[in-house]
Order: structure tokens, then C-alpha cells, then sequence
């Protein structure tokens, strides 16, 4: 039974948290028989690939840690929970991880919105923000929060970082490495699009950019930016646009409320890891990628060059999701013209809604971090 503390060298280390549950299981899945394949070169045979994976219920991490370690792929999995002690607790977990991925939390029920969520999902990601500050390296680790709703949960961490952790953080730049994981409604709008253009034509994938925030009208699918949408009428438009808005609720009736979407958010979620990864093992210098982060760092100044020209186009709302360019060191410039190229209605009619919205949400993590002791 895989429960040993792995010693990490000149290796890789993702940490998952939360990873008995429906998202968790699938996505550490994914990152047993995948991670050998981001290897390039040498690393292919010396650098050491670990899995750390955590939950609050230890005999499904067990079952689950055991499971993935009969895998035939060199990612070494171990098990750590509450109950196992210092030994195997959630320092072991976290200590030298390069990669921090947070699904955990309560997932959606039927007629819950992600705002119902947060009052019990934001203390768990408070409460693991107090251990990733203590037991990671804040120089090095990226932080990718899935837990729902992240218009709000990631203000909470950055708020507990900045306020509770902050000697800890200062000079870190951990700000910098600080994700809400969005990737899904990328992954849905390019899916959905395809679906209603060009299924029979070609395998390939159309991308659709999504910008803004992580729920309901908050998420901006600038179908405008893809070419294929000059075939979609008014009313195809329209009805993707909402099918991506809320595609979450789809999943969930058809699931007939027994589940949410645990396995199309696996995919989206290792796909953006996978992206931080080729980074960390130096595949890549950058990468440009669209995820819910912060446009100003722990002192309030715009966080990397662009950032003050994107706050000024949404009305200074202080997280948002948008194409940045990341490096090892985090968030090195963010594409504010993304907002310029956007058609009259995207500009004008849904974007506004978004910031409001996204702005509300924002202003609730941060006032629940304030009172939260």
C-alpha cells in the first residue's frame, strides 16, 4: 500500500488535493499514465515523476493510492490523509511539490448554484491555503484551484496568502502562480462549436478563447474569434453561448442529480496542468494560457505588464480570466487586447454583465477571507 513520504531530488512532484473524490480520481488518473509522456530527452530516464495524492477520507485515498500504484507507468503514487499521522499527513503531501492541484470540496447538487457552495467550500480552500503555505515552497509551486466557485474561492486564497501568510509570501511571487482552472468552458465552447459547424468535415478541433469569469454569465465565449462562427446564425450563437454558460447544469440533469461533471472537468483540469508542467520541466521557456487570476499583485500594483491596460477595460475588476503568458517565475504579461478584438456584442453587452457579476463574486471571497479567523 502505497503510503510511503517520497523524497523528491531532481524530479517532479504534483500534489492532489482532494483526490477521492469524482474529479480527483479522474484527473489522478490521468496524471499516473500520463505525466511520463511530458519527458523529454535524458529526463525520460532519470527524472523521478510523483504523485502525492490527499483526502480527509483515508480509506478511500488508500483504496484509491493502491489502485492507481498497480498502473504500469513509472509516477510513483503515494496516500496521505488526516489520520495518517505527520508522516504521511498533508505536509508530506505538499512538501517540495511543484504542482498543487485543489478539487476538493462539496461538489454541486441539483438547483445548488456555485454561490450556494461557497460558505462550506471556502473554508476547506482556506484551510488548505494555511498548509500550502506552511509546507510548500512559495518560490517554485503553481497552485490550480478547481473547487467551485472560483470567481470567489481564489480571492480567498490570495486574501489568507497576502494577510495571514505574510511573511511567508513576501518576495515569493506566489501570486504569480495562482490559478483558477477555467480550461472546461474553453474545452466546451470549442466542443459545442464543432458539433454545430463542421462534426462530419475534419477531426480537428476548433478553439474557442473564453474570457472572464467561471459561472453563469460570467463566462464570455468569444465564438467572434473563431471563424467558424461566421456559419452560426443569431439564434446558434445565442444557444451556444448559453449552452456553455451552463453547461455544468446540463451534466447535472443528466446525471439525473446523482453527479456533476467529474469527468470532462478531469480532462479540462489535466490539460491546464499539463501546460504548467512543460514548463517546469523546461519543454518550454512560456506558455500562453487562459485561466482566473489576479491583475495585481500582494502590494496592489498591476501584476505583469498589460494588466493595467485590462483593469482599465473591466471596470478594475481585480481577477480575471484572460490569454497570459507564464514562465517558471509565473505571470509575465497579459493579453489586454483580447478585450479590443471582441465583437459589438461580446464588448457591449456581455461583457458589462460579466464584470458586475465577476466583481460581486470577487468582493464575497474577499469579504468571507476578512472575517474568517
Amino acid at each position: 500500500m502505497p503510503h510511503q513520504v517520497i523524497e523528491q531530488g531532481d524530479g517532479l512532484k504534483v500534489s492532489v488535493l482532494g483526490a477521492a473524490g469524482g474529479i480527483g480520481q479522474s484527473l489522478s488518473l490521468l496524471l499516473k499514465t500520463q505525466l511520463q509522456f511530458l519527458l523529454r530527452g535524458a529526463d525520460c530516464d532519470s527524472k523521478r515523476l510523483s504523485l502525492a495524492l490527499f483526502d480527509v477520507n483515508k480509506e478511500a485515498i488508500d483504496g484509491v493510492a493502491t489502485d492507481l500504484s498497480h498502473i504500469d507507468t513509472p509516477v510513483e503514487v503515494s496516500a496521505h490523509s488526516p489520520q495518517s499521522g505527520d508522516s504521511a499527513g498533508i505536509g508530506s503531501c505538499l512538501e517540495n511539490a511543484d504542482v498543487v492541484i485543489i478539487p476538493a470540496g462539496m461538489p454541486r447538487k441539483p438547483g445548488m448554484t456555485r454561490d450556494d457552495l461557497f460558505n462550506i467550500n471556502a473554508k476547506i480552500v482556506a484551510q488548505l491555503t494555511d498548509s500550502i503555505a506552511e509546507h510548500c515552497d512559495l518560490r517554485k509551486v503553481f497552485v490550480l484551484v478547481i473547487s467551485n466557485p472560483v470567481n470567489a474561492l481564489v480571492p480567498v486564497m490570495h486574501h489568507r496568502l497576502r494577510t495571514k501568510h505574510q511573511g511567508r509570501v513576501r518576495g515569493t511571487g506566489i501570486e504569480r502562480r495562482v490559478f483558477g482552472v477555467t480550461k472546461l468552458d474553453i474545452v466546451r465552447a470549442s466542443t459545442f462549436l464543432r458539433e454545430v459547424v463542421n462534426k462530419d468535415s475534419t477531426n480537428t478541433m476548433p478553439f474557442v478563447p473564453v474570457i472572464g469569469g467561471h459561472s453563469g454569465e460570467t463566462i464570455i465565449p468569444l465564438f467572434s474569434q473563431n471563424e467558424l462562427s461566421e456559419q452560426l446564425t443569431k439564434e446558434q450563437r445565442d444557444f451556444l453561448v448559453n449552452r456553455v454558460q451552463y453547461g455544468g447544469d446540463e451534466v447535472v440533469k443528466a446525471k439525473n442529480g446523482k453527479g456533476s461533471a467529474t469527468l470532462s472537468m478531469a480532462h479540462a483540469a489535466f490539460k491546464c496542468a499539463q501546460d504548467f508542467i512543460n514548463v517546469i520541466l523546461g519543454n518550454t521557456k512560456e506558455i500562453n494560457t487562459i485561466n482566473f487570476g489576479s491583475l495585481l499583485d500582494f502590494e496592489g500594483r498591476p501584476i505583469a505588464h498589460g494588466a493595467e491596460k485590462l483593469l482599465n477595460a473591466v471596470d478594475n475588476c481585480s481577477f480575471f480570466a484572460v490569454p497570459m503568458t507564464v514562465t517558471r517565475e509565473g505571470v509575465q504579461s497579459v493579453d489586454y487586447t483580447i478585450v479590443s478584438r471582441m465583437d459589438a456584442a461580446e464588448k457591449n453587452e456581455m461583457l458589462p454583465l460579466c464584470v458586475s457579476k465577476l466583481k460581486k463574486n470577487v468582493a464575497n471571497g474577499e469579504t468571507f477571507a476578512v472575517q474568517l479567523v
